[in-house]
């Protein structure tokens, strides 16, 4: 896993979520590596499950969120790590 890898996953997160962060004055492009989208009030858990579906759908894989602590599945960066490392190990 590269850290581009993570970037790519981060980027396709912002796209993906990009009305939302504009509508809530925060740049799709810039996200620091701590935000969470929850606390933040991106997402609420429905919200949670269909960004996962459409990465899946993107990247056309299933991803397994088993092994990523729960604590961690809304932050921006944990979760571009998990999805890219993998991608990496697929």
């Amino acid at each position: 896993m590269t850290q581009d890898a993570v970037d790519q996953i981060k980027l396709l997160v912002a796209s993906i979520l990009e009305p939302r962060l504009v509508a809530r004055n925060i740049s799709p492009s810039n996200l620091p590596d701590g935000f969470d989208l929850r606390n933040e009030g991106i997402i609420d858990s429905l919200g949670f499950i269909q960004l996962i579906v459409e990465l899946e759908t993107m990247l056309e894989q299933h991803i397994d969120l088993s092994d990523l602590d729960p604590e961690m599945l809304t932050n921006v960066d944990a979760l571009s790590r998990h999805i890219a490392h993998g991608r990496a190990i697929s």
